[in-house]
């Protein structure tokens, strides 16, 4: 029987592949984007380790989701990834400079040559054809038009398999975070603007939740996720406050020290009692604040900062 392409067998090589870490589902992630990108059948391994940098980065850095039992058992791809951001005091990947992404980029193209690129096929269907041609010391993948086009035509359905498993995978080792599933499949924290619930949140008073100064001018006013906003990833109205511009900038996304989990229930009561419209609507979901807040210090995110 000839060798063949079929959504169904990548599907199978996912389900049946041994996975100590993320690697398999990355590289068929990385492949669709690269694919979808480029008509180029050639694909050098710093790109493809290019796109595991924004990838892993985008996880590890901004929703902070532990990728191995604990950080001795990492896996290289992340040891490239924190070890990079704490040189460079870096949160975000645009606070890179252009050569500094690069030599990460070659970094993580050195971690795909280590028993990434030769494992991928390993756990396949016997009648499935390779998607790339790699061996060791090519500078880069090949593909045959054949499977560039079947990539590319079966991307959605590739890149949905390919999140299912990374999720997996990631909720056995961070058991408590929410929205996995959508922490995975973004490549960018994008978020929605607050100001339509400034009205509401100010209903509590005008005094900066953290330092308790007065914030009475709107340039020296934020709004801020007391439960980081890159752990819940929606922005519920129990879990935003006023905050000055110095308190928001110098929190950033740490947990709070835990008398303000107390104080927030006690403004959460306040807004349940004030004049809010539906206000069990609006405040739906505020009962599970400390359990929220138990579950990000189970996954280790960053603690405790106060002013």
């Amino acid at each position: 029987m000839k060798p063949e392409y079929s959504v169904t067998h990548v599907a199978a090589l996912m389900r049946h592949a041994a996975m100590a870490a993320s690697y398999k589902p990355a590289l068929l992630k990385a492949l669709v984007r690269r694919c979808r990108a480029s008509d180029e059948l050639v694909i050098p391994l710093e790109t493809l380790g290019d796109e595991f940098v924004q990838m892993y980065w985008n996880q590890v850095m901004v929703y902070r989701l532990r990728q191995a039992s604990s950080l001795t058992k990492e896996s290289e791809a992340i040891k490239v990834i924190r070890s990079t951001a704490e040189r460079h005091h870096a949160r975000h990947l645009s606070d890179l400079s252009r050569d500094d992404r690069a030599r990460m980029s070659r970094s993580m193209a050195r971690v795909l040559t280590i028993n990434v690129l030769t494992a991928f096929h390993v756990s396949a269907p016997d009648d499935m054809a390779p998607l790339y041609i790699w061996s060791k010391g090519d500078p880069a993948i090949t593909l045959d038009r054949r499977a560039h086009g079947f990539v590319v035509a079966n991307g959605a359905a590739l890149e949905m398999i390919a999140n299912y498993h990374w999720a997996e995978f990631l909720e056995s080792r961070n058991r408590l975070a929410p929205r996995i599933i959508q922490k995975v499949s973004r490549l960018g924290a994008k978020r929605q603007s607050l100001t339509p619930y400034l009205k509401i949140v100010q209903s509590a008073g005008a005094t900066c939740f953290y330092c308790e100064d007065e914030v009475g001018k709107a340039k020296d006013l934020a709004i801020d996720h007391v439960i980081p906003w890159s752990f819940l990833l929606e922005d519920p109205i129990w879990d935003l406050v006023v905050a000055c511009r110095e308190c928001n900038g110098a929190k950033s996304d740490w947990l709070p020290q835990p008398e303000y989990m107390d104080k927030l229930a006690n403004r959460n009561a306040a807004l349940l009692r004030g004049d809010l419209s539906a206000k069990p609507a609006l405040l739906s979901g505020y009962e599970d604040a400390g359990r929220l807040f138990e579950a990000a210090l189970s996954v280790e995110w960053p603690h405790f900062w106060s002013p």
